[in-house]
């Protein structure tokens, strides 16, 4: 599989494929980088990752209308672009418990199923957690993105450690039967929260996951 660049020295964003872009950074709570995306003509932020430079550049890429998160999980530095941009904010309707506190920004819940902007449809895959997701992007060859239940190291694809599941072989099996479903989506292109993005072959990769399995490596 091909991967997209990283992080860009002077420039955060960085193009996957055209019509969207890719920026990432250590989260703050736990310093292992992370990863988030633009869609230009939506003008849609995905899990939004906090660095330097990147509201001056999401404002000459277009300005932000929507922040939407692939789970509860990945508020990271969207407060910053709702400020900035007076974008809406959504995630998954199963996770909106984790913003009823005073403390915690408007959050909009989606559903799966639904339409969130022009071409991204939000899909269910559950196992992990009951409001984890994955959001089909029709741009150009087509995208999937994940939230938690596919990430990335420098082997390829795979679940997260067994540490993070109340329950690893039942989360496994379900993960990977949602990832069947999803396959008979149209894409090439994978944009994953927790690895680099795959602009190429992403569907083929996906595939080869769901036949042989295993587990990354986390830093």
């Amino acid at each position: 599989m091909r991967v997209a660049g990283g992080n860009q020295t002077d420039e955060p964003l960085s193009e996957v494929l055209p019509g969207i872009l890719h920026w990432s950074g250590p989260h703050p709570n736990h310093g292992a980088v992370v990863h988030s995306h633009f869609l230009t003509e939506q003008r849609v932020a995905v899990d939004p990752i906090a660095v330097d430079g990147i509201v001056p550049a999401l404002e000459r890429a277009g300005g932000v209308e929507q922040v939407l998160l692939t789970n509860r999980h990945h508020l990271r530095g969207s407060e910053d672009l709702v400020a900035e941009f007076g974008a809406s904010l959504r995630c998954p309707r199963p996770g909106l418990h984790e913003f009823e506190t005073p403390e915690s920004p408007v959050v909009i819940g989606y559903g799966w199923g639904e339409e969130l902007a022009p071409g991204v449809t939000s899909h269910v895959v559950d196992a992990i957690s009951p409001d984890d997701g994955a959001l089909h992007i029709a741009v150009g060859p087509g995208a999937l993105a994940f939230a938690d239940a596919v990430v990335a190291d420098e082997q390829g694809l795979g679940f997260v450690p067994d540490s993070l599941m109340d329950d690893p072989a039942g989360t496994k099996a379900g993960i990977l039967g949602s990832v069947r479903g999803l396959l008979e989506l149209e894409f090439d292109a994978l944009l994953l929260a927790h690895g680099a993005p795959v602009p190429a072959g992403g569907r083929r990769a996906l595939a080869s996951f769901v036949e042989s399995p295993r587990t990354a490596r986390l830093g």
